[in-house]
């Protein structure tokens, strides 16, 4: 079965990707022999762009919580049941697209021929705000599998997407690229951080601290790596098949702040007082989506008092001067720790 070349198996969970999806899988279908989309209650017409792609297995993922773990778990084993033969699993998201000179290295070759229970780590770098630069910080993260069958362990939210077994090889690629299309959609980034906020409060993960730092509404993408231009050989091979590869579709309102909308209705808003999200006109989002019809949001109007301005305004500095004084204290006893754990 080693010697065997392995099928290349995508998974990819959806809801709501029609802006990136054509492009996606149109690149996907390039390289990979089957891709299997979960998705998870699109409005937007995404299961409709599956349908187009012959090599796209479309299972349905109800579920109407978010839940990374659920999804992963789905995908995983819907690989397993599907493609029973020698495989390699990449998990990808639909705004990670393979750069075009990635089947032509080295590494490609490398992987193919990797044994069962190897970790395939890629670099991922960020077009940031057009897909004419990107930012890159080095980091290698796990986005591929050569399965053979081990248990996956993910976490709620922000999980490793594929098994990371104790034993397994760990085969780390420097010339294969992925892609990521997210900060080319600021606004749109921005909208996903404040849904992440939410539902990790949902969660109960961390505390408000953490979370008012890891999803800041001034974030500071520049300071995460280096801003260079993107290679022209990461997008010419693909617009050579007939792929539009930097055409990015705003919208003046994202599916993610419905979401949390619909966690205003189900929780109420005091739950979500102390998180970094009222910068942003919901009333607005409120009225637009209710114009759309969609359903379970909040029937009240989300009105800005001058009061609650002004609390969260001193919110944000007793937050702001919180945040930094962990920030400083972690600093302090991570030399500390270090000595300890060598």
């Amino acid at each position: 079965m080693e010697s065997q070349k392995p099928q290349i198996v995508v998974i990819t969970p959806v809801k709501n990707e029609a802006w990136i999806l054509e492009r996606f899988l149109s690149v996907t279908s390039e390289f990979a022999d089957h891709i299997i989309i979960a998705d998870q209650n699109s409005i937007d017409g995404s299961q409709a762009i599956c349908k187009k792609y012959p090599k796209v297995i479309l299972i349905e993922n109800k579920s109407e919580k978010f839940n990374e773990s659920d999804r992963q778990l789905l995908l995983i084993q819907a690989a397993r049941d599907l493609i029973p033969d020698h495989k390699i699993i990449l998990a990808l998201d639909a705004d990670e697209i393979l750069a075009a000179d990635a089947i032509k290295t080295p590494s490609w070759q490398a992987m193919l021929k990797a044994k069962p229970g190897t970790v395939l780590y890629f670099e991922k770098p960020d077009l940031f705000n057009t897909t004419h630069q990107c930012i890159r910080t080095g980091i290698l993260t796990p986005l591929g599998y050569v399965d053979d069958g081990a248990e996956h362990r993910p976490q709620s939210i922000h999980s490793i997407r594929i098994p990371t077994p104790e034993y397994a090889t760990r085969l780390h690629i420097h010339d294969i690229k992925v892609m990521h299309y997210a900060l080319a959609r600021l606004d749109a980034q921005s909208s996903k951080l404040r849904l992440y906020s939410v539902i990790e409060n949902v969660l109960e993960v961390g505390h408000a601290i953490g979370r008012r730092s890891r999803y800041s509404s001034k974030v500071c993408y520049l300071s995460l790596g280096k801003l260079e231009p993107a290679p022209d050989e990461w997008f010419t091979g693909w617009e050579e098949r007939g792929i539009d590869m930097h055409t990015i579709i705003k919208q003046k309102y994202y599916h993610y702040d419905f979401e949390v909308l619909r966690y205003f209705h189900k929780y109420g808003m005091r739950r979500f007082w102390m998180e970094d999200i009222w910068r942003y006109d919901w009333e607005s989002c409120r009225q637009y989506a209710q114009s759309l019809g969609i359903s379970d949001i909040p029937d009240y109007t989300i009105s800005k008092t001058s009061k609650n301005v002004d609390l969260r305004k001193i919110l944000d500095v007793i937050m702001s001067i919180l945040t930094q004084f962990y920030s400083y204290v972690g600093l302090f006893f991570k030399p500390l720790i270090s000595k300890k754990t060598v």
